[in-house]
């Protein structure tokens, strides 16, 4: 039997999906999965291999210029919040020798991490909305 949720083969009396959990109930029907071909629709959807200009000048939005400056975006996030710990240790240590290592020791790492994590965090979460529309074109040009 094949799980109609993930598409793995179970055991005929199988009352869980031994990939995802799924449970299989009464109303189950022995169906092989559908196998979609992604790369060949992808292709078909965005036939033309435009550059990042290409993709910047494009006023029908099909081909996305976030997806191909992300990790641009991420180095440079990273060095931008370096620069602005650097500048708050600089000025900690302009105030007061102690203020200023505690602001290189404690702080300043933690303002690194923390800016770091949020970044990362926050350019995942629009690769994810990216994707789910690369997606979703792929999906409705099929079905037509």
């Amino acid at each position: 039997m094949f799980c109609t949720s993930c598409g793995s083969q179970n055991k005929d009396d199988a009352k869980f999906c031994v990939k995802c959990g799924e449970t299989f109930g009464e109303t189950r029907k022995e169906e092989k999965p559908i196998s979609i071909d992604t790369k060949a629709i992808k292709n078909q959807l965005f036939d033309k291999k435009t550059g990042f200009f290409g993709a910047l000048f494009d006023f029908s939005f099909t081909d996305f210029v976030t997806s191909k400056i992300i990790k641009f975006l991420y180095g440079l996030s990273i060095f931008l919040i370096g620069l602005a710990t650097l500048v708050f240790v600089i000025f900690s240590f302009g105030a007061s020798p102690i203020a200023g290592i505690f602001m290189l020791l404690i702080v300043g790492p933690l303002i690194f991490i923390l800016g770091v994590i949020y970044t990362r965090v926050l350019l995942e979460i629009i690769m994810v909305i990216f994707k789910i529309a690369e997606n979703t074109a792929i999906t409705a040009k099929k079905n037509e």
